[in-house]
């Protein structure tokens, strides 16, 4: 997907709505639509990173960071919700934290300031 095809303003909802502080656990189905949405994101933003992380110098700290975390991703979008309600709702969680990362370094941030 090219970079002007990105819906920012969404991603940035979806993300919003997986990291909002709840009191109550939302019922299993909206979970599962969220995860849903977060994993197409992923899916979205993942090239987009790569490209941007690739363009770092090789060998320094920011570089291997940010590949560290790139190479962890497909083993967490592989891990699916959990069988329960707790484990649906921190899975989201963490799948919102993995989208934030990836729009912050998906070289989407002169879009977003336009």
């Amino acid at each position: 997907m090219d970079v002007d095809q990105v819906d920012v303003a969404k991603i940035g909802e979806t993300i919003a709505r997986a990291l909002v502080k709840r009191t109550v656990l939302p019922p299993y189905e909206e979970l599962r639509d969220l995860h849903k949405t977060l994993l197409e994101h992923v899916q979205t933003l993942m090239p987009l990173a790569e490209k941007q992380v690739d363009r770092l110098n090789r060998g320094t700290v920011a570089w291997y960071e940010k590949r560290s975390r790139l190479n962890t991703i497909p083993h967490e979008m592989a891990q699916g919700l959990g069988s329960g309600l707790q484990s649906a709702d921190w899975h989201v969680r963490s799948l919102g934290y993995t989208c934030q990362f990836l729009l912050n370094n998906a070289g989407l941030a002169q879009e977003r300031d336009r």
